[in-house]
């Protein structure tokens, strides 16, 4: 009998080399998230700041819960009722669109903005290998970013979000540009034009975007090649951005009386628009004068040394074609932000600019190979955990409105805007006298400051000086006609001293210049109510109902 030979058993087939292959793509992007939530994560249980979040949401309720309000957004300013014509209709949908799962509560709004800053992040490593960095410093670029402290407005305050919104607009264009500049399809021509669109109804400094998505390109290819494909493209990359842009100018020019953006008064502000640069350059690198009511009397040096390193850099790496874009890129990005002559400088507005800064500073990582020396791995690190535990400390000032405007106070004592805020707190917790210090304060800082002297004017009222409440409240009222409360305030005053006729006129302007202020109607049913006027009565009974509420 012969014996049968044994047969080798197969080695069962494993996927563990795929498996593998896919936890090491996946490692930089869990690092890149792990890091964004050490710094953010506590961000999550923040409550409002009263620093426009109150206004935009808990106000904007009746608003957002009824979805069919959704073309709304695209045809008014973001405010509702002011004469600015800040366009901002995309980011004003994520405010909607939040609102129909978290209502007022802030964990849901909170959570939309680490999702869109963690999810910035990671793409911002695949463009900077798309581009043509290496892994290793596309990881590098990606992890400062994403915990890099001068986001932390950008992240942790709610309306900081129309920076980093921004941000991700951004940095989906370029990306799908990169790609579509290296091999051209429908797909990826469609996603650059639909991102840069998206990007311009969230904000206007999204128009530098064209020329600063080919200056990408150029630093990245020699001018023989570039041109030849710019030649064979242009059509095609004329009608990718020109689209967007006039169907924004269109439905801008159809949301608006004058379509024109807040035209800025060049003349004036270009010195102070440099000024802001320094400064804004200084932050970027040298963590040492955030604020969250920035100003000019921050410390000048961490921008004057930041500019002289880049002049070092600049003369000494070539060629400097990536180096410029960079430079540009943080330039253009913030430039137009600086043209309307705000008094503070909010440090969200860097939250795309500092894409281009990344830009430089990997290039000159890769022209010096100075990130695979050991005291360059070492100081990356050490830059990194700064960042972090800066970022985190600092976004424990948004945790609520306390929080943030004592800070705001002490950091920035010049400030009137500050005083005056840190005022309305006290208000708020009715400790009236240094509610009336702060604003008193405020004042003297700032006489031109506006809602200053109606919040005067109530705690003159609450402490029964009306005859000084109501100068107050006429003062504003010149100062700053367009504020609706000032009338309504002046109105609840003139009742008390039964100066009724001047009381329903002031409540009627009040809803001419907001027609969705709610407290107004409220006082103009009750009147009309005890003057036995059942139509007018009727109006703003209706008016309140528009509005989800109900007279009592």
């Amino acid at each position: 009998m012969t014996s049968a030979t044994a047969q080798p058993t197969p080695a069962p087939t494993t996927n563990r080399g795929t498996i593998a292959r896919l936890a090491l793509a996946a490692l930089p992007y869990a690092l890149i998230v792990a890091a964004g939530l050490v710094v953010y994560g506590n961000s999550l249980f923040f409550d409002y700041t009263f620093f426009d979040d109150q206004e935009l949401i808990f106000n904007n309720q009746y608003f957002f819960a009824d979805l069919s309000n959704v073309g709304a957004l695209f045809m008014d300013d973001m405010w509702r009722f002011t004469e600015d014509t800040y366009y901002r209709p995309l980011y004003m949908l994520t405010y909607m669109l939040d609102f129909q799962f978290t209502g007022t509560d802030m964990f849901g709004y909170h959570l939309t903005s680490v999702v869109i800053h963690l999810l910035s992040s990671c793409l911002l490593m695949v463009l900077f290998g798309a581009v043509g960095f290496s892994r290793r410093l596309s990881v590098w670029g990606a992890l400062l970013f994403v915990v890099h402290p001068v986001h932390v407005q950008g992240v942790s305050w709610i309306p900081g979000r129309n920076d980093s919104l921004l941000g991700l607009s951004v940095i989906v264009a370029a990306l799908a540009w990169t790609w579509y500049w290296q091999a051209p399809g429908r797909g990826r021509w469609v996603l650059q034009s639909v991102a840069f669109f998206c990007a311009l109804l969230i904000k206007e400094p999204a128009f530098v975007l064209p020329p600063l998505l080919l200056g990408l390109v150029w630093a990245r290819d020699n001018d023989a090649n570039f041109l030849r494909r710019l030649r064979d493209r242009w059509m095609a990359v004329a009608v990718g951005w020109a689209a967007p842009a006039v169907t924004w100018f269109l439905l801008r020019w159809l949301a608006f009386d004058n379509p024109a953006p807040v035209i800025p008064r060049l003349v004036d502000n270009i010195a102070q628009a440099g000024l802001v640069l320094v400064h804004y350059f200084g932050k970027t690198v040298i963590p040492v004068s955030l604020r969250t009511v920035a100003d000019l009397y921050a410390p000048l040096w961490p921008g004057l040394v930041v500019l002289t390193l880049i002049g070092v850099i600049l003369a000494r790496v070539r060629p400097g074609r990536m180096l410029w874009l960079g430079l540009s890129w943080f330039a253009l990005m913030v430039f137009p932000t600086l043209l309307a002559g705000h008094d503070f400088f909010l440090e969200e507005r860097l939250y795309a600019p500092l894409v281009g800064m990344l830009f430089f500073l990997l290039y000159t990582l890769e022209s010096t190979r100075f990130h695979t020396t050991p005291i360059g791995r070492t100081m990356l690190s050490a830059w990194v955990v700064l960042f972090v535990v800066v970022g985190f400390n600092r976004s424990q000032q948004f945790a609520d409105r306390w929080s943030l405007w004592e800070s705001a106070v002490e950091q920035s004592p010049q400030s009137a805007f500050a005083a005056n805020n840190l005022g309305a707190m006290y208000f708020l917790d009715q400790r009236y006298d240094e509610a009336r210090v702060q604003y008193e304060r405020a004042l003297a800082l700032d006489p031109t400051e506006p809602m200053v002297r109606n919040n005067l004017g109530q705690v003159y009222h609450l402490l029964e000086d009306l005859d000084t409440a109501a100068s107050y409240y006429q003062a504003e009222i010149r100062h700053s006609p367009w504020y609706p409360n000032s009338h309504y305030n002046l109105g609840i005053l003139w009742a008390r001293l039964n100066r009724l006729d001047d009381a329903v006129r002031e409540w009627e302007t009040a809803i001419t210049i907001d027609p969705d202020y709610a407290a107004p109607y409220e006082m103009l049913a009750r009147y009309h109510r005890e003057q036995n006027n059942p139509e007018r009565f009727q109006y703003y009974l209706s008016e309140l109902a528009r509005l989800g509420l109900n007279l009592d």
